[in-house]
């Protein structure tokens, strides 16, 4: 293994580059402001370090070795200049609209043949090591695409070469926009986008329109990017001359035994222990706004789901339920295939549903696009029982004097109030513990239940998302004050406070705006410069690193 880079969890965790015309993707952060007008790919390998440090670790802090795509840009308001972006697994998120086309240069620095993929869109074929390959991307179809190494499948897309390729529709598909061209989205998908934003129980904005007085972003979309990862396989594949048998791989990642001693590579079991959304586990993931959607009510989005991996996975959405609009890339609509084993996966109809199964790549249901309505609540206490909030029958009101909805009275409520612990490192230092109450904050968790465990033990710190909902676009609110922000700072009405926790976690200034809703600079200047520089709070409370690795510099 060259080990060549080594990649601390960033703070977006993921950046996303646009070609183009730049349309349409505004809760990711777009490494800059100007699109892009020339990729070049190398292929390398680097070790991450993933969000569970353990201090009891004999495998110096859950490491694991990769192999991924490293990009450098060209801006068309900088020609001639190429950018590097930070090395991460997945790769970057790359965003195009129907009609671009764009230069791909792709060298492999790896000793195998290795390639990058897209189906219908670009394939390079095998590199042999030291070669390159200079191609042209073209958006040809709206939809969501899984970029990969096609090469010895599965081993070289599980080891890390991968990444989510977005292609936006050129223009709306019918009296609203949807996620597809005209051709495309079928009268069911159609109807549901058209009524975003405009039926009884759907109040407030269209998919497509923002809201400039409350921050409020058009297109409001996420990639979701499951993978798993197996520290000691992964390391074995790098320390391996030659193609590492397919056959070999898949057996060991999936029928391994089981090792309780998952802290150490020796006797680690080569079954995978890492279970990532969009290269992130636990609160890296579940609390960080460019993975997981933070909205209102009335502000609808579209979540893009894809498994990368091998294994299966049961998302399960503790909000909304949601709409499934596309199923490996067919969108929904009349049922197709009836009287066959596959009519259930062919065009079945816009189903609403709390579960989604996700198969690995490659397999039927492997990837889905999915609406989120942040519709009203369907259980708020009143007078008669229960009922959605906004109906007719108004919330009860509390002790504090507010009516249960809109829940806007736990903004300033903190649990544990005031409550710190004391440091692992020095056993003196205060490390504060206390969260807000609000926004009501609903997991996305798989009903696989050993995913949700990362190194075989830590809980709930694994393959975990979900969606936050504060407050409700149509219901007016006076303004915030954050007390913490010099001056008591307002923000704007229907503004979730962020708290430093979540600000810290994207590497962004403490500006009101980006502490409000954590995405203004993303949908204006970027952030991953910022954010590769930055020392996550949460992991500063740790011993260093132990021998032989060293902790890696910020520069």
């Amino acid at each position: 293994m060259k080990r060549r880079d080594f990649i601390k969890y960033s703070a977006g965790g993921l950046a996303t580059i646009a070609i183009g015309s730049k349309m349409g993707f505004m809760n990711t952060p777009a490494y800059a402001a100007s699109p892009i007008t020339q990729i070049n790919i190398t292929i390398t390998d680097a070790l991450k370090e993933m969000h569970c440090f353990n201090a009891l670790n004999v495998d110096p802090n859950g490491t694991c070795y990769f192999w991924a795509y490293q990009m450098q840009v060209e801006f068309a308001a900088n020609p001639g200049v190429l950018v590097d972006i930070p090395v991460n697994v997945p790769g970057p998120t790359i965003v195009a609209t129907v009609g671009d086309t764009i230069p791909i240069t792709v060298t492999n620095a790896l000793t195998q043949n290795h390639a990058f993929f897209i189906p219908g869109m670009v394939d390079t074929g095998a590199i042999p090591a030291g070669g390159t390959r200079t191609r042209t991307i073209t958006a040809t179809t709206a939809g969501t695409f899984l970029y990969h190494d096609n090469r010895n499948v599965p081993v070289n897309r599980v080891m890390g070469l991968h990444g989510a390729f977005v292609v936006m529709p050129a223009g709306p598909s019918g009296t609203n926009w949807t996620p597809y061209s005209a051709g495309q989205a079928t009268p069911q998908v159609q109807r549901l986008f058209n009524e975003l934003g405009t039926a009884a129980h759907w109040p407030g904005l269209a998919w497509e329109e923002g809201a400039p007085a409350t921050l409020t972003a058009p297109f409001r979309q996420y990639v979701w990017i499951t993978h798993q990862a197996s520290p000691k396989l992964f390391a074995e594949v790098g320390d391996t001359p030659g193609v590492f048998s397919a056959t070999r791989f898949q057996n060991r990642f999936r029928n391994d035994a089981f090792s309780p001693d998952s802290f150490n590579t020796a006797n680690m079991s080569h079954l995978p222990n890492h279970f990532t959304i969009t290269g992130q586990q636990g609160h890296f993931c579940h609390n960080n706004p460019i993975i997981t959607p933070m909205a209102r009510v009335g502000e609808p989005v579209l979540v893009r789901a894809m498994n990368a991996g091998l294994m299966t996975h049961s998302m399960h959405l503790h909000f909304n339920h949601h709409y499934i609009v596309s199923v490996d890339g067919v969108v929904q609509g009349p049922p197709v295939g009836v009287g066959t084993n596959n009519a259930s996966i062919l065009r079945p109809g816009v189903i609403w549903t709390d579960t989604m199964t996700l198969n690995p790549f490659g397999e039927p249901c492997s990837q889905y696009d999915m609406v989120i309505p942040y519709m009203r609540a369907p259980d708020i206490p009143n007078r008669r029982g229960i009922g959605r909030g906004g109906s007719p029958d108004q919330g009860l009101v509390t002790i504090a004097g507010h009516r249960t909805y809109p829940p806007i009275e736990e903004f300033d409520v903190f649990q544990p109030a005031g409550g710190f612990a004391k440091s692992s490192v020095d056993g003196v230092s205060p490390v504060p513990l206390a969260q807000r109450q609000s926004p009501l904050c609903y997991p996305m968790h798989d009903h696989s239940e050993a995913t949700q465990t990362t190194q075989g033990g830590n809980y709930n710190a694994a393959l975990i998302s979900g969606a936050y909902c504060f407050v409700e676009l149509n219901i007016p609110l006076p303004p915030v004050t954050i007390g913490d922000i010099p001056g008591g700072t307002l923000l704007p009405p229907q503004t979730f406070p962020m708290d430093e926790d979540f600000a810290m976690m994207l590497g962004l200034d403490q500006t009101p705006q980006i502490l409000a809703y954590g995405i203004d600079e993303a949908r204006t200047t970027g952030i991953m410069e910022a954010s590769k520089q930055s020392n996550l709070e949460s992991q500063a409370d740790r011993p260093d690193f132990p021998p032989p690795f060293t902790e890696p510099p910020v520069v």
